[in-house]
């Protein structure tokens, strides 16, 4: 009778056994499902962050474009730095060389950036005495004084320049001019 029972027990446990694998099975096929649908919605994600990272990325680089057109558009102080010329030979350097050379110096060391921004331009020369006076913005200021130290030769004389005195207006950059012989 206990053959039974215990026979009776093992079909019963196999059954629930059967009854539970086909559960737990049927469980795993859901799971799989989900995962599967899971995986799908974090490959859209993926997209859609890496085109919200794309956008984003563009939308700071159109900011600092906007930022440095604003620079170029707004108005800038000007600054006139005041200047001798010390030169080799019995001719002083005509206005035109001493701009090329201002120029070409600065193009040297702040690049062509520099020389845009910068609105590096000889506006008085005085031949007699070989002193000008060079305009430039206030944010390149520092690059042009330093141009103006690099300057060796003007035109095919050697030639150095002497900054005296940087001022905000043309009429003070005279006097310095005055003042200084």
């Amino acid at each position: 009778m206990y053959q039974w029972l215990l026979v009776a027990a093992l079909a019963a446990v196999s059954v629930f056994a059967s009854i539970y694998s086909y559960i737990v099975s049927r469980r795993l096929r859901i799971l799989e499902k989900y995962v599967a649908e899971l995986e799908k919605t974090l490959t859209r994600i993926s997209r859609w962050n890496k085109l919200v990272a794309r956008a984003a990325f563009a939308a700071l680089q159109s900011l600092e474009a906007e930022e440095f057109l604003r620079k170029l558009r707004a108005k800038r102080r000007r600054r006139y730095i005041a200047f001798y010329v010390a030169y080799e030979g019995s001719e002083p350097p005509s206005p035109q060389d001493v701009e090329k050379a201002i120029l070409r110096a600065v193009e040297r060391l702040g690049g062509q950036i520099a020389v845009a921004l910068g609105g590096v331009q000889l506006v008085y020369y005085d031949p007699e005495k070989a002193a000008g006076i060079v305009r430039c913005t206030h944010d390149t200021k520092y690059v042009v004084l330093a141009a103006m130290g690099l300057v060796r030769r003007i035109g095919q004389q050697k030639a150095i320049i002497i900054p005296v005195r940087t001022t905000g207006t043309i009429k003070r950059a005279k006097k310095a001019i005055q003042e200084a012989t």
